[in-house]
């Protein structure tokens, strides 16, 4: 692989990863992105046998793996689900071995709908709890359409056109500066509201950022951290957003 792509993935990362040669022409990629038992991603990147053009981005098979050693295998692993995971990914499954091949223009943001679609294969060995609309969100849409409408809220929202997978939950743009908020209530949603902040930060939007928990506890103290890095204002539940939420927005936009 030409050292270039390598370095094209260097750069979207802001040189905070490490790339280790495997074997010929297989590359690993050591990002800190983790599961929630706390062992890292395995991702790596080799080139496309098909089209020369492109670069595979590939797990050598460890996100299967990694899976069948849990316990509760038999009980919730469900094939379709599966399939319905990879196939909203566009990840292809040749014996195990999880791939996507991509143009080195879109490797950044490719690299993180991979390593996305590897976390919720992970979470598989759960019950079918992923699968089951939390209430949590309920209760915020109900709450932001009811108390908080003098905010102009907008839901689902794209700052960056050209990275789609980057969504804000809610923004609210009824003042010079936006607030992107993100409901967190799982490590996989507060990695995603993470790295989205860093990029728009990184492309330099002016917004002001608002994290609220389901419960913070819930979370990793770890996944805090980066949290707390990256955004403005945190509400350690649904219940201290309802209570502060609009008069602390109300402050933050003057």
């Amino acid at each position: 692989m030409k050292d270039k792509v390598l370095n094209i993935v260097q750069e979207n990362f802001n040189h905070k990863i490490n790339i280790y040669p495997r074997r010929e022409g297989l590359y690993q990629l050591i990002i800190p992105i983790y599961y929630d038992d706390g062992d890292m991603i395995d991702i790596y990147l080799t080139s496309c046998p098909d089209n020369k053009e492109k670069i595979r981005i590939l797990d050598c098979g460890m996100t299967l793996m990694k899976l069948s050693y849990t316990d509760e295998v038999d009980n919730s692993f469900n094939e379709k689900k599966l399939d319905d995971l990879l196939h909203q990914h566009k990840i292809q499954n040749k014996d195990g071995n999880l791939y996507f091949d991509t143009s080195k223009e879109f490797i950044y943001q490719n690299i993180m709908q991979f390593i996305g679609c590897q976390q919720r294969i992970y979470d598989l060995r759960l019950t079918n709890a992923e699968f089951i609309q939390s209430f949590f969100y309920e209760k915020l849409d109900k709450f932001i359409k009811t108390e908080l409408q003098r905010f102009k809220p907008k839901k689902s929202v794209i700052p960056l056109k050209d990275i789609p997978i980057l969504k804000v939950d809610y923004a609210f743009e009824f003042c010079k500066k936006p607030f992107y908020l993100f409901g967190v209530n799982n490590k996989e949603k507060a990695n995603n509201s993470s790295i989205a902040l860093i990029e728009f930060q990184k492309a330099k939007l002016s917004f002001i950022s608002l994290i609220v928990h389901e419960n913070i506890q819930n979370i990793t103290a770890i996944d805090q951290i980066y949290l707390t890095q990256n955004a403005d204002k945190q509400f350690p539940s649904l219940d201290i957003f309802e209570q502060f939420g609009g008069a602390t927005i109300e402050r933050l936009s003057l």
